[in-house]
C-alpha cells in the first residue's frame, strides 16, 4: 500500500512541476531524500524541529523549480529515539522506499551506528548527532554532519569561561556518548586556558536524582560544565538551586527549554550552543537571511515555533541538511547513486555564504572529516530570556579543532 502511495505522491509532484513550466518535469524521477528523526521518545523537540524545518526546505525547493529540475519527494521515519529502531527505518527508508539519501536525528547512538549501514546501502547521509566519533573513528566517506559537534560547543565554552567564570571547573554529564564528549573536551581546553578540572562525574541515562551527583563538587568550584539535554538540564538547575548551589552552570543545550522552566536558578545557566535562540543575537552579515528564513518555517524573533515547544537554537540543521543535498547534487551533477562519489568530492571542502539556504550563516564542510565547521554560540538564561552573550566564528574554529581522520582516502562503492 505505501509502495503504491509513493507513486502517487511522486505522480502529483511531477503534475505540479509541469504546472511550473519546468521541462521536462513530467517524466523527471523524483529525488527522494528520507529522514529519520525523533518524532517521539526523549529527543522529540529535536527531531520534531528539524522535521518541521526540513519539510519547510523542500516545500520551499518545490515551489522554486526543485533540484536540477527533478522535483524533491520527502519521506519520513519516526526514530523514536531509539538507536535500533532509527537504523532499521534508515534500512526501509532505502530499500522499500528506494531514498537517494537520508538525514538523521541528533541521536548520537543512531549517528555512530550509521556509516556501516550507510557503506552497505550506499546511500549518503547527513547526521545531527553530535558525538565526536560520528565525524571520526567511527564515521566514513558516506558521513557528513551538517551542524558544529559537542566538541566544538565545548571549545567555544571553555573559552568562554575562562574568560569569563573563573578557573576552577568541575564537571557532571550524562554517561553516553554526548555527555562525555561535552565534558572531555572541556576538560582538554582547560590547562592551556589556565582552568583547573577539580573533578568530573557522569550520570546514568534517565538519571532522576542528581544530588549524589551535586555533593561531589567542591566548595570552590567556579562553574559547572554539564554535558545534559532537556528534562535533564531542568532536574538538575532546580536540584543544584535547592542544595544552595549559586555557581553558573554552563549546559550543552537549552533546545526547547523556556526560562521559565529552569526555576529560581534560572540565571546560573549558560549554555554552548549551534545557534542563537533570538533573532538579535546572530551577526549581521546572517540576520538578514535568519528572518527570512524564520518566516518562512514559522519561527518569531525570539526563536519559538507558535506551539512554543519548538526553538530556533538547533533545528536550522533540517533546512540546512536539504540545501546541503541541493548543493551536491547541482555542484557534483548527480543523477542517480552511481555518481555519489562526484557528490562526495563536490561537497568535500566546500564553502558556503550565509544566505536563505545557509542560514545559520557561513560554514565550511571540511574535507577530511566532513564536519561542517560552523559558528558556534553562547547563550544565557538572563532577567527572563534566552539571550546571547557571544558568538565564535566559524574561521576561529578551524586551528582549535583539527580532524583526526581523512575519509578522502577511502574509496566508495
Amino acid at each position: 500500500m505505501k509502495s503504491i502511495q509513493s507513486k502517487i505522491l511522486s505522480l502529483i509532484i511531477a503534475i505540479l512541476f509541469v504546472g511550473f513550466g519546468i521541462p521536462g518535469a513530467a517524466h523527471a524521477r523524483p529525488i527522494r531524500i528520507g529522514a529519520v528523526y525523533d518524532l517521539t521518545g526523549a529527543l522529540s523537540v529535536y527531531g520534531s524541529g528539524s522535521n518541521m524545518t526540513a519539510k519547510a526546505a523542500v516545500k520551499y525547493i518545490n515551489k522554486h523549480g526543485g533540484i536540477a529540475g527533478r522535483p524533491v519527494q520527502y519521506i519520513v521515519e519516526d526514530g523514536g529515539t531509539k538507536a535500533t529502531t532509527g537504523l532499521r527505518k534508515f534500512r526501509k527508508l532505502v530499500l522499500k522506499d528506494h531514498c537517494d539519501f537520508v538525514l538523521l536525528s541528533c541521536n548520537s547512538g543512531l549517528g555512530v551506528g550509521a556509516p556501516p549501514l550507510a557503506k552497505e546501502l550506499n546511500t549518503i547521509f547527513f547526521t545531527e548527532g553530535t558525538a565526536r566519533e560520528i565525524t571520526g573513528k567511527k564515521g566514513n566517506r558516506y558521513t557528513f554532519r551538517q551542524i558544529d559537534n559537542a566538541e566544538m560547543a565545548a571549545i567555544a565554552m571553555s573559552k568562554f569561561a575562562a574568560k569569563n567564570l573563573g578557573k576552577r571547573a568541575y564537571g557532571l554529564g550524562a554517561d553516553y556518548a554526548w555527555g562525555h564528549s561535552v565534558v572531555d573536551t572541556a576538560a582538554k581546553c582547560f590547562a592551556p586556558l589556565g582552568i583547573k578540572l577539580l573533578g568530573k562525574t557522569f550520570s546514568p541515562i534517565g538519571t532522576l536524582d542528581f544530588v549524589p551527583y551535586l555533593s561531589k563538587i567542591p566548595k570552590d568550584t567556579d562553574f559547572i560544565i554539564a554535558g545534559y539535554f532537556t528534562a535533564d538540564v531542568i532536574k538538575l538547575v532546580k536540584q543544584a538551586w535547592e542544595l544552595g548551589f549559586r555557581k553558573p552552570i554552563f549546559v550543552g543545550t537549552l533546545e526547547g527549554i523556556h526560562y521559565k522552566d529552569l526555576g529560581k536558578g534560572a540565571d546560573l545557566i549558560w549554555c554552548g550552543t549551534y545557534g542563537s535562540r533570538s533573532l538579535n543575537g546572530y551577526p549581521k552579515d546572517v540576520r538578514p537571511f535568519q528572518k527570512q528564513y524564520r518566516e518562512i518555517v514559522g519561527l518569531d524573533n525570539e526563536g519559538w515555533d507558535k506551539t512554543g515547544k519548538i526553538s530556533a537554537d538547533y533545528i536550522w540543521a533540517g533546512w540546512e541538511g536539504i540545501f546541503w543535498i541541493k548543493k551536491g547534487i547541482e555542484d557534483s551533477g548527480w543523477k542517480s547513486k552511481k555518481d555519489n562519489l562526484k557528490f562526495v568530492k563536490a561537497l568535500e571542502g566546500a564553502k558556503v555564504n550565509a544566505s536563505i539556504e545557509f542560514p545559520d550563516g557561513p560554514k565550511l564542510m571540511r574535507a577530511q572529516d566532513h564536519q561542517a565547521i560552523c559558528d558556534i554560540y553562547v547563550l544565557k538564561a538572563e532577567k527572563g530570556k534566552i539571550i546571547t552573550k557571544a558568538c565564535m566564528r566559524w574561521k576561529e574554529l578551524i586551528p582549535l579543532y583539527p580532524p583526526d581522520v581523512d575519509f578522502t582516502k577511502q574509496p566508495l562503492q
